[in-house]
């Protein structure tokens, strides 16, 4: 290991010793300041006091009720006052925490009357597991959503489960598209676009829904309609979604503004806003600005990588090129997770969009860890939060084993 990398270790010891002395911070609220505030337009409210449970949405005029809510929010299609007959979300999310709950962790002879109490859930008729990425949008065409309304008219269902992570990006995409396909004519003729369906659907579930520009411009092209202005302050990344890091599934902030490039007709080349500052409609196109001149290439520095040992780490974008480790920044704008009720800073979670550190949901799951560590399913060994990116069924997998698999 280079001095670089003896300099970072001792720098997460430091701040290992820094996060006990936060456990004497205030945990009022409006104390933290999270990467989300400056997100949504129109307010500066965080997350912390938003939706909780999976809450009946809406009910369309063919009598569909509608349901959202977040899996970290205590509203995983399992916490619906019913049995809803389809349940639907990102594949990562449509399991319980605690996996012995839908089968039911006590057995008991079959006919007995405790059995009905034994904390088992009955799962819905129907279970739909989207290819969705985080901060992202659907890996699926806007036929799919078509042809799904028919299913749903077909197969008689009446009661819908929507559900996230946190109840908000993902989740009130779904409900968007839902709401509009499932209504009649009457309601879709006075929804003009999506920024408003958008609006809609944050006064009937959360001011949250919906979180970046590709999600809106998504839903707009599923329903065939304008964008209309961004109902986004910023936009945030991910696979799908925008900016990457770390070689996983999380995404940071962005500042700047991602573009799409078209062809006017004259053969000059333009671009169409998409994360707008509120000056600039989703829709508008502008011309680009001179391109700036090329940098000079130099020769890449490498060093061992803490995560996967190998001689991988690129000294100058801190970042391993084998396993996507990034090194944790110390400086960076801590989070506050729901769940502890600490704020912690954003390589303890899986992701930026996550209301629970990857520490609380090792313990929701059963799986060792400490303050700052969590065991690898894989290796078994106990790894850093930041050396994580995902989860499995039997605990987690760090970047590196994920790697070699």
């Amino acid at each position: 290991m280079g001095k670089k990398g003896r300099a970072r270790r001792a720098q997460r010891r430091k701040d290992k010793q820094n996060k006990k002395e936060m456990k004497n911070m205030s945990k009022t609220p409006h104390n933290y300041k999270t990467t989300t505030t400056t997100t949504w337009k129109g307010n500066n409210l965080s997350k912390h006091n938003c939706h909780t449970g999976q809450k009946k949405i809406f009910t369309t005029t063919g009598g569909v009720d509608v349901y959202g809510g977040g899996r970290n929010r205590d509203g995983g299609w399992w916490k619906a006052p019913i049995v809803v007959d389809l349940a639907m979300g990102p594949d990562e999310t449509m399991k319980p925490f605690n996996k012995s709950a839908l089968t039911g962790g006590t057995i008991v002879p079959a006919g007995w009357s405790c059995d009905d109490h034994t904390g088992r859930i009955d799962p819905p008729k129907y279970i739909i597991e989207l290819d969705f990425p985080d901060f992202g949008v659907p890996q699926v065409n806007k036929l799919f959503w078509y042809a799904l309304c028919d299913d749903i008219l077909e197969h008689g269902i009446k009661s819908i489960s929507t559900q996230c992570a946190g109840g908000h990006g993902r989740t009130g995409v779904q409900l968007c598209i839902l709401y509009y396909l499932l209504n009649d004519d009457d309601v879709k003729s006075t929804i003009t676009d999506a920024a408003q369906l958008i609006e809609l659907i944050r006064d009937l579930h959360c001011h949250h829904a919906v979180e970046t520009d590709g999600q809106q411009r998504y839903i707009a092209n599923v329903l065939d309609i304008p964008a209309g202005e961004s109902k986004i302050e910023s936009t945030y990344g991910g696979w799908g979604g925008g900016y990457s890091y770390g070689g996983g599934a999380s995404g940071k902030a962005g500042k700047k503004t991602p573009t799409t490039k078209t062809t006017t007709p004259t053969g000059t080349t333009s671009q169409k806003a998409t994360t707008i500052s509120g000056k600039y409609d989703l829709n508008e196109e502008y011309k680009l600005p001179p391109l700036p001149p090329k940098p000079q290439s130099k020769a890449l520095a490498f060093e061992e990588c803490e995560c996967c040992g190998e001689t991988d780490y690129n000294v100058d974008t801190g970042q391993c090129t084998s396993c996507g480790w990034e090194a944790p920044d110390p400086t960076a704008e801590r989070m506050l997770c729901y769940t502890c009720g600490k704020t912690k800073l954003p390589h303890d979670y899986l992701s930026p969009s996550d209301d629970t550190c990857i520490t609380c949901l090792a313990d929701e799951m059963k799986v060792k860890h400490t303050d700052n560590e969590v065991q690898c399913s894989v290796c078994k060994r106990m790894r850093y939060t930041d050396m994580f990116s995902e989860t499995t069924d039997e605990g987690f997998i760090c970047m590196s084993c994920e790697v070699k698999q």
